[in-house]
């Protein structure tokens, strides 16, 4: 009896082994598993439109959060034996939060990965088309242009955000459009601050306004140079060049800097129309020191002539200290001028006229020879402008062997300081650059 007992127990042990082992795997596995994560995705009912991407995405966040709250470590086998009243209760929170949407369906599939999948559909009217109103300030047409060229397919991005959304998800949604709108604004238009305003309907409107962020210009001054032609010829450029800086005031210093390019451009377009161009072949190259105080620097050239104009005020020198000049060059190649100096000086009311020629050795160095013709008198002579406001000039008189040199600040366009050295005396020279 006792081996016909334990034969008894063998065989019930062996039968629940071999139906253990018939079992199929993946039951057993799902019977000992949770969920660890979730994937959603939301797709429209049937023969509607679909949501867009960004709000899809919207959507299925907010229902990832509430299915981890729900099903989120919960065993596998327990959520599959419940589904319907898991599918019910997600697709109930989730209608209560979503407006604009009905909540037509919800389908989770079990797993360590859950899929959730929840089926919308759009009630009410849908926005159909979009409208865009800009407040750009005081910005002139033209820079509204640049403006809008920053801008670029800003539109385009963000209609695809709202076209076709129910106009009571505008409100919610309007969040990631404005979202997105600031994001690419931050890359494309950096240097101004975002306002936006949304207001829903079939034809939903989005305005737009821009302020200046950081600092901006307050003031803008024109400076006009040239080594080559008088201050006084350049008069008439100034008028149109200082109306055009004004449209940079209030602009943000950071935008004017990242355009550099662009109003250096406008610049010259405006300075090269003006009649004494084309009559001396001038080059214009114009420089934008951009800050809170703008500085526009033209620096205006002739490769034909060698013209300038000046008057003498010597402040320690007793004799001749008021005196003027005038030197007219015409340049025979890159490198040699041929001129002529008429030095004027109204204490004797004397003449003093004195042909020549200079070399330039390199930019800004140039040296020569010119013979006074009045005092029959030959010197060398040689100029080096060390910096765009220090200068130095250097003279020899061959006949007595005497030197002066001259060292220039230039304090204005038109007002030069000059300290100079001679054999036997010195004396400060206030110049006006004519």
């Amino acid at each position: 009896m006792m081996w016909a007992a334990a034969w008894r127990r063998g065989t019930i042990t062996i039968g629940l082994l071999l139906v253990m082992c018939l079992l199929p795997f993946g039951a057993v596995q799902a019977a000992m598993e949770s969920v660890d994560t979730i994937t959603v995705h939301v797709v429209p009912e049937a023969g509607t439109v679909r949501p867009p991407a960004l709000i899809a995405k919207r959507m299925a966040a907010s229902v990832k959060t509430v299915g981890e709250h729900v099903l989120a470590g919960r065993n596998v086998a327990d959520i599959a034996g419940s589904r319907a009243a898991y599918e019910k209760l997600i697709q109930e929170v989730f209608d209560r939060v979503l407006i604009g949407y009905i909540i037509q369906r919800v389908s989770i599939e079990p797993g360590r990965n859950s899929t959730i999948t929840v089926e919308v559909a759009p009630w009410g009217d849908t926005v159909q088309d979009i409208a865009w109103e800009y407040d750009f300030g005081n910005l002139s047409p033209e820079l509204v242009k640049l403006v809008q060229q920053d801008i670029g397919d800003l539109e385009s991005k963000a209609d695809t955000v709202l076209l076709g959304l129910p106009i009571d998800a505008v409100d919610w949604a309007s969040m990631v459009s404005k979202s997105m709108i600031r994001d690419i604004l931050a890359e494309q238009l950096p240097e101004f601050r975002t306002g936006i305003d949304i207001i829903p309907g079939r034809r939903t409107v989005v305005k737009l306004s821009l302020a200046p962020a950081g600092p901006t210009v307050l003031d803008t001054r024109v400076s006009l140079r040239s080594d080559s032609i008088p201050n006084l010829l350049l008069l008439q450029m100034r008028p149109a060049v200082e109306e055009l800086s004004k449209q940079l005031t209030g602009l943000p210093v950071a935008f004017v800097e990242r355009h550099n390019e662009y109003f250096t451009e406008k610049l010259e377009e405006v300075a090269i129309k003006r009649s004494i161009v084309q009559k001396y072949g001038l080059s214009v190259k114009p420089a934008i020191d951009a800050g809170k105080d703008t500085v526009i620097n033209l620096q205006v050239e002739t490769d034909r002539y060698h013209l300038w104009l000046e008057g003498y005020l010597d402040v320690g020198k007793e004799d001749n200290n008021t005196s003027a000049k005038l030197h007219a060059g015409k340049y025979l190649n890159k490198r040699n001028e041929a001129f002529l100096e008429v030095g004027f000086v109204p204490g004797t009311v004397s003449w003093e006229v004195s042909p020549g020629w200079g070399y330039t050795l390199a930019k800004g160095t140039t040296g020569g020879f010119k013979y006074d013709l009045t005092h029959s008198e030959s010197y060398f002579w040689f100029k080096q402008q060390l910096t765009p406001v220090w200068g130095m000039r250097f003279e020899y008189n061959l006949q007595d062997e005497s030197n002066e040199l001259g060292i220039r600040y230039k304090l204005h366009d038109f007002v030069s300081l000059e300290y100079i050295f001679s054999e036997n005396d010195r004396w400060l020279r206030l110049v006006g650059n004519l």
